[in-house]
């Protein structure tokens, strides 16, 4: 195999290079052979541990296997390792060392490495080596591709005559994942900048004409939004459709995960659109303005921060409201999308026991490792910072007299704080803080500050009703009430989607199953001695009335057990957001500031 080495005019190596093949794709393995510059006895290289936009320490460094070290002459040298992620290499008076491992790619999914037959997916932070010297060297990169694979996709300047890629420096590396394969792409373009939608496992259920025109409006309103083009080079939606949904951010490139028919589900296309919309606002917010915490990434260790709620939070709440400026949906669509973010936020009983701050700082330990009891115990800051973000963008509308807008603050935010000739801009702690009293005033601030470091519910229904909207909490309740049948109760607990059987996966604190001692892994077996089971739940449920007890049948470690609940009103599958029925011309004016969209309005 060929290792590319640059040499510097004394013969010294002044680049680290990197060689992925797959030789045994089969076993769903990837090779890599990297060439480092060495000097002195001993050469340590590390593996990062986590990658960035996924805060949970994922030990990459456990899917490396037979680890070898040589020199350009091609001897081999001695290598220990010497920490979960680190090896200690005797350089043995060589001036480049190369090492050479395989990577076992068995996970599909937005953070790791998957490797088959027929095409592979890769993170960097999960493939490449670093020694703290090298960091901040220039990487080189060659892919030897399988004959069967005709396309490769990574956001990296290249390929060049010789078929290398170039990255400024192990940051952009890890940045840059690949998507190999047999692979569709559909260029387009907005506000002067360049975009590839490339997709992978693509079927006759996608229409990707559609989903290319879609992306290209979303994307245009972004860019129109921030009012910049921070891209280099063309931007990647790297979109890979063999389940799932989920997605993570890069400088020049996102990875989203989907069901190749999701186009055919309403609702599922519009959540891709939305996932899609996230991370591209992530290519400003967070990927060149970051919180100050994650300016300078550990890749070893945790990196702390409390303002995880405005990276994702903030992100969140745009996400949507940018897909409903671009067109791509209709106001009660973009409504259903924003009660459904406000519900799911409201049914937790953890926002009253964990602040905006304080589960940014614990992301590490809760929101990537959920136990059963994170529902009582931590609240969702992507969810809580996008509430936080709608009720914000609207005191400031509001006490501003509507010259200012969270809109106005974000872009006052990347101006001050984004990238610099320096590099990646951050922002401190309090940073919009500051802005918002700037705009807004002292009791708008303060407001704030509250809401992030205290464990209250921003008040959603204040906000709506200055735009002329209205929240009905419980539409299924209420139209069931007002047809005379009887209201849906349930027991107040979140059942495992995945089991086969009735199987408790979390009970809500203050419900009815809290109450009478119903724990997680209970399996319900019977409602009043008749027997339950997945086919005939919704019946059974449905015969319920709140305020009823009922007996329940259930197994808990193999033993049977009867438990009495009384049954409460179910937990709101949804909310509704309407118009009231008279709609001052002032709330008219207002609503339509805010959506960025004229709006008819039925009276």
């Amino acid at each position: 195999m060929q290792v590319l080495l640059a040499q510097g005019s004394a013969g010294g190596v002044t680049s680290v290079s990197h060689t992925l093949s797959f030789p045994r794709r089969a076993a769903q393995y990837l090779h890599v052979e990297s060439t480092f510059p060495a000097s002195g006895a001993t050469l340590e290289v590390s593996m990062p541990s986590w990658t960035p936009g996924s805060y949970l320490i994922r030990d990459f460094a456990g899917q490396v296997e037979g680890m070898a070290a040589r020199s350009a002459a091609g001897k081999s040298l001695p290598i220990l390792k010497v920490a979960k992620n680190r090896w200690l290499v005797e350089t043995r008076g060589a001036t480049a060392v190369t090492l050479g491992y395989d990577v076992w790619g068995g996970t599909l999914s937005v953070q790791d490495n998957w490797v088959e037959q027929d095409f592979a997916l890769l993170n960097g932070a999960g493939v490449y080596l670093y020694s703290e010297a090298s960091r901040a060297l220039p990487q080189a990169l060659r892919i030897e591709l399988p004959q069967s694979w005709p396309d490769v996709h990574v956001a990296l300047p290249g390929p060049d005559s010789s078929g290398r890629y170039t990255a400024r420096n192990f940051d952009e590396l890890v940045d840059s994942p690949i998507l190999a394969g047999r692979t569709s792409v559909y260029s387009f373009s907005a506000w002067g900048a360049n975009f590839q939608l490339v997709n992978y496992g693509e079927t006759e259920l996608w229409d990707a004409q559609q989903a290319a025109t879609d992306l290209g409006r979303l994307s245009r309103t972004q860019l129109e939004f921030w009012g910049s083009n921070p891209f280099e080079r063309d931007y990647l939606y790297l979109n890979v459709l063999m389940g799932g949904r989920s997605g993570l951010e890069h400088d020049h490139s996102t990875v989203m995960m989907g069901d190749p028919g999701l186009m055919r589900d309403r609702d599922a296309y519009i959540k891709w659109l939305a996932l899609a919309s996230h991370e591209l606002f992530h290519a400003w917010n967070v990927r060149r303005m970051r919180p100050e915490a994650l300016q300078a990434y550990d890749y070893d260790s945790e990196v702390y921060s409390t303002q995880l709620w405005f990276a994702e939070g903030i992100t969140s709440y745009y996400d949507n409201l940018l897909l409903f400026r671009s067109g791509a949906i209709t106001v009660q669509e973009f409504f259903d999308l924003l009660s459904f973010e406000i519900q799911q936020y409201e049914i937790q009983p953890g926002r009253l026991v964990s602040s905006a701050e304080e589960a940014s700082f614990d992301s590490w330990i809760k929101h990537y490792k959920p136990n059963a009891n994170l529902v009582n115990s931590s609240s969702n800051y992507y969810r809580r910072g996008s509430v936080i973000g709608f009720v914000l963008d609207t005191a400031i509308r509001r006490e501003s007299d509507g010259r200012f807008s969270l809109d106005d603050a974000m872009r006052e935010m990347y101006s001050r704080y984004g990238p610099s000739a320096e590099g990646v801009g951050s922002f401190p702690p309090g940073a919009l803080t500051e802005l918002v009293s700037e705009m807004a005033g002292a009791s708008v601030a303060q407001r704030l500050e509250t809401l992030l470091s205290e464990p209250v519910d921003p008040d959603v229904d204040a906000a709506l009703d200055w735009y002329g909207l209205v929240l009905e909490r419980a539409p299924t309740r209420k139209a069931a009430e007002e047809a005379g049948s009887p209201p849906p109760g349930d027991f107040g607990v979140v059942w495992q989607e995945a089991a086969s059987a009735l199987v408790v996966e979390s009970v809500l604190h203050g419900g009815a199953a809290a109450n009478a001692g119903l724990l997680p892994g209970d399996e319900l077996l019977a409602i009043d001695g008749h027997r339950v089971t997945r086919e005939t739940q919704d019946l059974a449920f449905r015969i319920l009335r709140p305020g009823e007890t009922v007996t329940l049948t259930v197994s808990r470690h193999q033993r049977l057990r009867t438990v009495d609940v009384t049954v409460q009103h179910a937990v709101p599958q949804n909310y509704l957001i309407t118009v009231k029925p008279r709609v001052r011309a002032s709330e008219e004016r207002r609503l339509e500031a805010w959506l960025g969209r004229e709006l008819a309005i039925q009276q």
